[in-house]
């Protein structure tokens, strides 16, 4: 490292011709590399241990591409057409591993050479315009590069072309700001005005500002900066609502279109309620404009639910100049809808239970809206089943994101398929206005339990009491051995299917031995 400082100083006192600007330093083992900007410097090879003088062989690559390969020992260096420099410092092997061997790595510096670099920022005055409006665009050109541009000059060009303006400085110091009147105190930007002309359509404007300069060597350099501007043709289309509506009330929706040309223009006016509003008006409506005229059309909306800042999407308007179709469309209105909305939702914890078993009902209502309300909740209690527990009715007052809910447990002792009915609910917001909705239904099945199987080891589940076996009869095993123990005696348990099974084994034995009988 003390080498490469010292190359570097001494490259600084002797002075060159060229002026580095960035840098980057590091330390290289085998395949690592430096990067800065485009390009990249690998440590390829090293020579070996016993080898003198150490070197190392560096890979420099700019974009990718391999463009030198070069064997440098400590202190050497080698430049590229002037544009980039590689500097070794120490090659060393002082990194001893485990096993007692030695890793080399090289000290190395990659530079570029100091240029300047405009930066250019391009600006608008109003985002768009109509024919006739007075327009200006202003360029700020700012030198962030490290040394100075020279000979500058730039060309602001429109598209379509509408306007266009060249300027020129012969130097810009690094740090520095192009400024057009260094008379004053601030610092006053390059401006292109002009006068906007009337267009047939809309159309978009695109501005460019392109920057040639050199660097201190000759060296050749562009910078490119730019904007984007609307220009309205003859017809504009307007949309205005409330700012602020109230849930469940209607609320009016205004259309204005309006021609600023020199022609009469017939115009196809459609619209949308959106996904966040509804509306049973027919949104489409055929007009004829004069010049300098307006035409309005209105309607009305509901909010699907309350929210703030739901938008109505823009409306469009099509008319068509010289065989040439255009679509104007206005601007989309932001809308508050304000108010409580109730959701309500039931369910039972078992749908099929035993007589006689019990079942919890739970109807919840959660205010989903942004202003509070007074709901009331109550159930009623079927005919066939009999409260157990818990509470028909409440009146709670919700605010926006809470919920209360009715909680009861009900019985059935008659077997049977059973509807608990949808439970309705009754909210109001501030202004008193009520809304009612109804929860869904419910259908509870009451089943009589069914006879226990037998399980497949050949057990029972519980033994059923025993009783007397009346003489004559044959007492049969409820399960599947073939011994069972019944009142403390061993019995034969027999399966009354060999009953049937006995006379087709002596069928079949008879027509066996038939012939030789």
């Amino acid at each position: 490292m003390r080498v490469l400082l010292a190359f570097l100083l001494l490259t600084s006192m002797i002075g060159t011709a060229v002026e580095w600007g960035d840098r980057v330093e590091g330390e290289l083992r085998w395949g690592e590399t430096l990067q800065l900007g485009d390009y990249s410097l690998e440590a390829a090879d090293f020579t070996p241990e016993d080898k003198s003088p150490r070197m190392v062989m560096l890979n420099l690559r700019k974009g990718g591409e391999l463009i030198a390969t070069r064997p440098l020992k400590s202190g050497e260096s080698f430049t590229i057409d002037d544009e980039v420099m590689v500097v070794a410092g120490d090659v060393m092997m002082i990194d001893y591993l485990l096993d007692g061997s030695a890793e080399p790595k090289a000290s190395v510096s990659l530079l570029l050479r100091a240029v300047p670099d405009l930066q250019i920022r391009v600006v608008s005055k109003e985002d768009s315009y109509r024919g006739g409006d007075r327009a200006k665009v202003e360029v700020e050109v700012e030198n962030v590069g490290m040394t100075e541009a020279e000979d500058v000059k730039l060309e602001v060009n429109f598209d379509p072309e509408i306007a266009g303006d060249r300027f020129s400085i012969s130097n810009l110091a690094p740090g520095d700001v192009w400024d057009e009147d260094p008379s004053t105190r601030k610092v006053d930007p390059l401006e292109v005005n002009f006068r906007v002309p009337s267009v047939a359509g809309p159309q978009v404007v695109r501005v460019e500002a392109r920057a040639r300069y050199l660097d201190t060597e000759g060296g050749v350099h562009e910078s490119v900066g730019g904007t984007s501007f609307d220009l309205f043709g003859p017809l504009r289309v307007f949309k205005y609502a409330d700012d602020e509506i109230r849930f469940g009330e209607e609320s009016y929706v205004h259309l204005s279109v309006s021609n600023g040309g020199d022609r009469s223009l017939v115009v196809a006016l459609t619209d949308s309620a959106g996904r966040d509003f509804k509306t049973d008006s027919s949104l489409e409506w055929k007009m004829t404009i004069p010049p300098g005229e307006s035409r309005t059309a209105s309607y009305t909306v509901d909010a699907k639910r309350p929210g703030d800042g739901q938008t109505l999407p823009p409306a469009e308007a099509t008319y068509s100049v010289d065989g040439t179709i255009y679509k104007v469309k206005s601007a989309s209105p932001v809308v508050d809808v304000i108010g409580p909305l109730v959701e309500v939702a039931k369910g039972a914890s078992s749908a099929r239970v035993r007589p006689g078993e019990t079942v919890t009902v739970t109807v919840t209502a959660k205010n989903v809206g942004n202003r509070r309300t007074k709901a009331s909740l109550k159930e009623t209690v079927p005919a066939w089943a009999t409260l157990v527990a818990g509470e028909t009715e409440i009146n709670p007052l919700l605010l926006p994101g809470e919920e209360a809910a009715i909680v009861y447990t009900i019985s059935c002792r008659d077997p049977g398929s059973y509807e608990i009915p949808a439970t309705a609910v009754c909210y109001r917001d501030d202004r008193g206005t009520a809304c009612t909705l109804e929860s869904s239904q419910l259908r509870i099945a009451v089943e009589e339990e069914e006879e226990e199987a037998p399980t497949d080891d050949g057990g029972m589940g519980a033994a059923p009491e025993e009783a007397p076996i009346p003489s004559g009869q044959v007492e049969r095993a409820a399960y599947k051995g073939d011994i069972g123990r019944a009142g403390g005696r061993d019995e034969v348990a027999r399966d009354p299917r060999i009953f049937w099974a006995l006379p087709a084994l002596i069928l079949i034995i008879f027509i066996a031995f038939d012939r030789y009988l």
